[in-house]
């Protein structure tokens, strides 16, 4: 594949994913908001951060990168080897089989639900764990639901229609805030509603969330011909290679929420309000992560595995290179933006209803060190996508492995000190060695891969995010933002909202005079939109 054909592809798709995820992320910041005014940051709202985590966790083995890197690969092979329609029966037994074995899964998991739910809240009262298992009970059959969704994305990515794939989280968000309100007011006619009541409202609207997603994506699925056929198809070879296949994936794919279910565990020892404080400052990583890293990694991987399939070596260094320089080209300035402003961003989402002043500062305080690591699990996501095109899944797993042990060995040394900014700042330091052994790994597995074109870019965007950071600094001492508790939300946002949109300005024209690559290329597209 030619570079000019190349590039602009794998932009181009990745634009569409990144404008769907923005989107999902805008109202995922509207579902935050709605979780922080009515549940707040005490006992009851660390009951559901908890158990959320249970289901959300496993999403990330059971879908998500994991499914794509196993499922998508496995179909390009039965494509060419047999041809058009058995993509389509291999999709059909493949998408049953999981959901048998999850179905499994989910039943086994209920009925243990009390002692983890028990471990995961070592330290606190008895009653919060009880709470925290009965919402577990409630949220963890959504498992089954997101990951038959994610399959069926899948599909729809392989078939290049990225938006719909893109956009099943805006209607998980929507049916969310729906759900949870509408069942809100009803409940408040007879009076104040609990707090536990309404963490359990916000388990049952991520039931509804989930549903709506898999009817979302339905029509689009059956339009393009692919199907479902639930059962145990392990005989099948197809279907057992990509099971085989995601076997060590899931561990490479999930050790960055397994890292923060670690998190949440050590938490129970601090004060009440750790646990959600904890999910807050993570949702908003995620953000990130998902608005930039992923949307590189979904547009990427079915051009990077046809280049692995091909042998082009020399394409398949290009797009990786690129996927990372771009990714590095945003998160960065995200990171730094987030981290120098967190204190009026985290007023302005969170300081509403029960959630408190205090509580507020304290997501901003532990948002600062979840930054530092931001770029190295971005890199590391990507990265790890070049291996599962080349067929190495078990290099990702071992990795994730020695990350984890990193990650408990720095969580506990941090947690004392640091509280819940050193469980965040473990995570991405832990993230840093992953992403050094990758770079080892895939070295002798991928001809003619070399750092010097991506280095170069990152020290142009480094520096670009610098300047950004600096400016955001003497902004917010400008405006008073250090003290956002002086303002109301709107005086707030009309401050903060155009600095925010400055920073990014300067920021982008720093790269691109820098001579940053895609900031440049970026640039350039919008010359020629703008006409």
């Amino acid at each position: 594949m030619t570079e000019p054909a190349s590039r602009p592809s794998l932009l181009r798709s990745a634009g569409i994913v990144g404008l769907m995820t923005l989107l999902s992320r805008l109202t995922g910041l509207a579902q935050t908001f709605f979780l922080s005014h009515v549940l707040g940051a005490g006992a009851a709202a660390d009951a559901y951060a908890v158990a959320f985590r249970l289901p959300n966790l496993l999403r990330r083995f059971t879908a998500e990168g994991t499914m794509s890197a196993a499922f998508l690969p496995t179909l390009a092979e039965a494509e060419a080897a047999e041809g058009e329609a058995a993509v389509k029966a291999v999709a059909a037994r493949f998408l049953g089989t999981l959901l048998a074995l999850l179905l499994l899964g989910v039943v086994a998991v209920l009925l243990f639900m009390g002692p983890l739910a028990g471990l995961l809240t070592l330290g606190r009262p008895g009653v919060q764990g009880e709470l925290t298992a009965k919402l577990g009970r409630i949220m963890f059959p959504y498992l089954a639901l997101v990951s038959l969704t994610a399959g069926f994305a899948g599909l729809l990515n392989l078939r290049h229609r990225f938006a719909l794939a893109a956009s099943v989280s805006v209607f998980w968000n929507v049916a969310f805030i729906g759900f949870g309100w509408t069942a809100l007011r009803v409940l408040e006619r007879n009076g104040r509603v609990p707090l536990e009541t309404v963490a359990v409202i916000c388990a049952l609207a991520v039931l509804a969330g989930g549903l709506l997603q898999l009817l979302v994506v339905l029509p689009g699925v059956r339009k393009e011909g692919f199907g479902l056929a639930f059962g145990f198809h392990l005989r099948d070879p197809w279907v057992a290679k990509a099971l085989k296949r995601m076997g060590p994936g899931m561990l490479a794919a999930g050790i960055y929420p397994i890292n923060a279910l670690i998190s949440t565990t050590l938490a129970s020892k601090l004060a009440d309000g750790a646990q959600i404080v904890l999910y807050n400052s993570g949702m908003m990583g995620e953000m990130v992560l998902g608005l930039f890293a992923m949307s590189l990694a979904t547009a990427g991987l079915p051009t990077l595995a046809r280049q692995a399939e091909a042998k082009d070596w020399p394409a398949l260094n290009r797009s990786l290179t690129q996927a990372v320089s771009a990714s590095a080209l945003l998160v960065l300035p995200a990171s730094v933006g987030l981290a120098v402003l967190a204190r009026p961003i985290c007023a302005l989402l969170f300081r509403t209803g029960a959630y408190s002043p205090a509580a507020s500062d304290w997501t901003a305080l532990t948002l600062g060190f979840q930054c530092v690591g931001l770029v190295f699990v971005a890199a590391q996501r990507l990265g790890n996508q070049a291996l599962y095109a080349l067929k190495d899944y078990r290099g990702p797993a071992a990795l994730a492995g020695a990350s984890l042990g990193l990650n408990v060995l720095l969580s506990v040394l941090l947690l004392k000190p640091l509280g819940t900014g050193g469980l965040a700042l473990a995570n991405g330091l832990s993230s840093l060695a992953g992403l050094a052994g990758l770079v080892l790994r895939l070295r002798p597995r991928l001809p003619g891969l070399t750092l010097r074109p991506f280095l170069g870019a990152a020290v142009k965007a480094l520096l670009a995010a610098a300047l950004m950071g600096l400016l955001a600094w003497a902004g917010a001492r400008v405006l008073g933002l250090d003290a956002p508790h002086a303002f109301r939300r709107a005086a707030l946002g009309w401050r903060l909202l155009p600095l925010i949109v400055l920073c990014a300005a300067t920021y982008g024209l720093a790269a691109a005079g820098l001579g940053h690559p895609e900031a440049r290329e970026l640039a350039a597209k919008l010359r020629r939109k703008l006409g």
